[in-house]
């Protein structure tokens, strides 16, 4: 089978191919990017399996054209709120599977209206099966089945700033070409409104800015949190419709970055910044915080870390259970890669505009990440968890 691979030189993009050139269900990866050298590269590095082609996502008659040659597109390009929807409509009318890390709530509400589209052309198009989201929607799903009723979810990513040591050259390489990665531009699209949260079992649109809460963080009590605009808030309600609240959230360290990272997302939404520039106002606070050397949390989950939390009762009692992965297995690239694995081998039959919690089975696809992550058939403990009532 033929993959379709966008943004593949980047990190995530090259990882999620490696992993699907080591399959014998591929037998081509086309490596398609709108600098083809770039492409001819990572082309090279996957292998015998790649190869390379031009293209640009807003030529959407050779995207069209290029779709139609394979059997799935694997998107990781960005930023998702500029390509996502390109990609898809390309991929439904040339009746094309699709696979993306797609992290943009607003994005996932209109992708959501190309559902009826996707079905009639016999399209599987699962979104947003990253990390944060991806891992997170399957952590919040597992959460939830723990309690015998659940009212309220919530996902949270934890970054340190000592995690992002090349922050100085993220610096110079974005203030030198004036050009700033699309993945840090979707790190600041997050906190920007507008975007909907789910709150008392209605979609709720924060429309100036995002709110700084409390979020309990396993092992280390309540910590400052910014909720931010994922498609988390999104997809599950509609997963569980049960469920009152459902809440995504970001929290940095040292904590006073959470404060600045909501003022940035407010100065985007009311025009006195761009999500570039804020991205680099951002950059220059964390390494700050870098070059003071700060002390992490003691006993922190690591340098970063997600989890989730359900809360309901269990045993006719007021309970909150969290979960959040064991052993260093949480990643981007591989949960896409092995998703993208299972609707070309026909695990994954449903049609449609799909989330991860609509089709993805949580413990089993957490162990098969962790396998492949880990480099082993036995990967262990895959969760740790803690209750509190």
């Amino acid at each position: 089978m033929r993959v379709l691979a966008l943004g593949a030189s980047g990190e995530y993009g090259k990882h999620a191919a490696k992993i699907l050139a080591s399959s014998n269900l591929v037998s081509e990866i086309i490596i398609a990017g709108r600098n083809l050298e770039s492409a001819q590269k990572c082309a090279k590095e996957i292998g015998e399996k790649a190869k390379a082609v031009s293209v640009d996502i807003s030529d959407h008659e050779r995207l069209i054209s290029l779709a139609g040659e394979a059997d799935i597109i694997v998107n990781t390009a960005g930023p998702e709120f500029e390509v996502t929807l390109k990609t898809l409509r390309a991929a439904i009318t040339a009746g094309t599977n699709y696979c993306d890390i797609s992290a943009d709530g607003p994005t996932i509400e209109q992708a959501l209206g190309l559902d009826s589209a996707a079905k009639a052309n016999d399209v599987t198009a699962l979104l947003g099966i990253g990390m944060f989201p991806g891992l997170t929607n399957l952590l919040m799903m597992h959460a939830i089945s723990q309690l015998d009723s659940a009212d309220e979810v919530r996902s949270c990513f934890f970054l340190s700033a000592s995690v992002l040591e090349d922050t100085n050259e993220r610096l110079r390489q974005y203030r030198g070409t004036s050009l700033v990665g699309a993945a840090w531009q979707m790190i600041m699209k997050w906190p920007t409104p507008p975007f909907n949260i789910y709150r008392g079992g209605a979609l709720t649109k924060v429309g100036s800015k995002a709110e700084e809460m409390k979020i309990a963080m396993p092992g280390n009590g309540d910590i400052p949190a910014v909720l931010v605009g994922s498609t988390e808030t999104i997809t599950m309600p509609r997963a569980v419709p049960e469920l009152r609240d459902v809440h995504a959230f970001i929290s940095w360290f040292p904590f006073q970055l959470n404060h600045h990272y909501a003022e940035l997302g407010q100065k985007v939404n009311e025009g006195r910044m761009d999500l570039s520039k804020a991205a680099l106002a951002f950059l220059d606070s964390i390494k700050i915080e870098f070059d003071r050397k700060q002390a992490v949390l003691p006993e922190y989950l690591g340098e970063f870390a997600i989890w989730a939390e359900a809360i309901g009762k269990k045993n006719g009692r007021s309970t909150r259970y969290s979960c959040w992965p064991a052993s260093g297995w949480a990643s981007t690239g591989t949960p896409l890669a092995v998703a993208s694995l299972k609707i070309l081998g026909g695990e994954i039959e449903k049609h449609g505009i799909l989330a991860p919690e609509s089709c993805l089975d949580p413990l089993p696809f957490f162990n098969e990440v962790a396998r492949r992550v880990l480099k082993t058939d036995e990967p262990g403990k895959i969760l740790n968890e803690s209750w509190t009532n």
